[in-house]
Formats: C-alpha cells, structure tokens, sequence
C-alpha cells in the first residue's frame, strides 16, 4: 500500500512539474537561463545541507554569488570569460583558508569549490545546449530520455529485479533495471531521431546520444546516491514530494549535460 502511495505521489509531483519545467524550456534565452539558475541555487542550498550533515562546513556565500556570474558567462557564450572565472574560483577557494585561517578549513573551502563545480558547473551546459540551434529539440531530447531511463528502470526493477547493482549506496537499484533503462534510452534516442525535425539527430545518431545519455544520466544518479550515503542521508531535500529534493530529481540531467553538450558541439555540429 505504501508503494502505491508512493508511486502516485510521484507520478503526481511529475505531472504538475514536467508541464512548467518544458514551458521555461521552449521559452529559452533568459527565462530558460533564470529556471535553471533557480534550480542550481537550491541544489546548491541541499548539497551545502548534506556537507553540514557530514559535519563540514562549507564557505557557502560564495557559491551564491558565484554561480550566477557564472551563468552570465555561459549566457554570453565567452570561453575567454569561462575560462577566466574558473581560474577565478580556483584562486579564490585555494587563498581563503589561507587568509582566513582559523575561520575557513582548507576541506571546508575545496568543498564548497566543488559545491559549484557539481551543480553550476554541470548544469551551465544545459544552457550552452539550449543555446546551440535547435537546442529547444536537443533539451527535449536528453529529458525524455532520462525519464525514459528512469521509468523503465524503476518499473523493471521493481517487477524482474534479482541482483543488486550497488548495495552499499544505492539497495533498491538492480543490475535488471539499469539494463532495462538503458535499453528505454537507446529506444526512446532512435525514436526521437527519427520524430524531431532536427536534420542531425537520425536513427542512428539518436541512438548513440540515447545510449551516451543513459549511461551517464545513470552515472550521476549513482554519484548522488554515494554522497547521500556518505553523510547518512536518504534525500537531499523534501522539496519534491514523492521525489526527495532537486538533486534527487535532477542529478541524472546534470551528469548526462556535459557529456550530452560536447558530442554535440565536437562530433555532430
């Protein structure tokens, strides 16, 4: 009973959600840049939670005021000022236990750099993609993939599940329903490179993207199950009923982003 509670409450979560989250994704240009902006904020906010679970303490401040800077670079399309402000964060993040020693700990300080790189960093390149030509159609394409990945995987699991994929992090995860996600991905990739008008993406093409996104979007859910685990916590945040926090919903589009964006930019375009 308490699984089919569960299962409508996300399923409920994700109807009213998906509909604003595809509204701001064909808006793009500045509303599409201010949602994921807002997004990134509050991942940030739960990953800064979990360090404080772990009893760290991150130097919080400036990964607030650095991501939007950051987000403007992307906006204006300049590696040089990409480039520049990495160095930037780098410099800043590696001085402040020095000048502030006593106050602010190296780890504390290198934690909160890697606050940044984790959520701002990764998703900086769902903006670059929504920026390329056609990027609305290359967006829609990675989220259903991802939410192909998860359902069949959750399902599958659930039903044909046998071996545990990775017990100690992720106990609910099975090696049947990782391979029936990625299988949903590879489908859903042909699919859609068959149905968007986009003359790159083809049935062939949207298979490798299909497969490079579930493989990686899978990655990045394992990645966020292990920090969660390290510091003893279930979910990153309750913002999304049915669903825990941001992290827990978007840290598979985070992980696949970078990966997504560069076999576009570098091998298709």
């Amino acid at each position: 009973m308490g699984c089919i509670l569960m299962l409508k409450t996300r399923v409920f979560t994700a109807l009213l959600g998906i509909p604003v989250l595809l509204f701001f994704v064909y808006l793009g240009n500045y509303w599409f840049t201010l949602f994921i902006l807002l997004v990134t904020l509050i991942g940030l906010k739960e990953y800064n939670t979990l360090m404080r679970k772990g009893d760290w303490k991150p130097f919080e401040i400036a990964g607030y005021l650095m991501i939007p800077i950051l987000f403007f670079a992307v906006y204006q399309d300049s590696a040089p000022l990409l480039i520049s402000l990495w160095i930037l964060f780098f410099l800043t993040f590696s001085l402040l236990p020095v000048f502030f020693y006593g106050r602010v700990k190296y780890w504390d300080s290198a934690l909160a750099f890697w606050g940044i790189i984790y959520t701002g960093g990764l998703a900086g390149f769902l903006l670059a993609t929504r920026m390329l030509p056609d990027g609305f159609y290359y967006i829609l394409f990675i989220l259903i993939v991802i939410w192909s990945n998860d359902i069949f995987a959750y399902l599958w699991g659930s039903r044909f599940g046998r071996r545990k994929l990775a017990p100690a992090i992720s106990p609910k995860k099975t090696v049947e329903g990782t391979i029936a996600g990625l299988v949903a991905s590879v489908l859903a990739g042909m699919a859609l490179g068959i149905l968007l008008p986009v003359e790159l993406i083809s049935l062939t093409t949207g298979a490798r993207l299909g497969l490079l996104t579930g493989v990686t979007g899978s990655l990045g859910d394992l990645s966020q199950s292990a920090l969660k685990r390290s510091v003893g916590a279930k979910d990153s945040g309750d913002l999304l009923p049915g669903h825990g926090g941001i992290l827990d919903r978007f840290d598979s589009l985070f992980f696949a982003a970078p990966f997504f964006y560069i076999y576009l930019r570098y091998f298709m375009i």
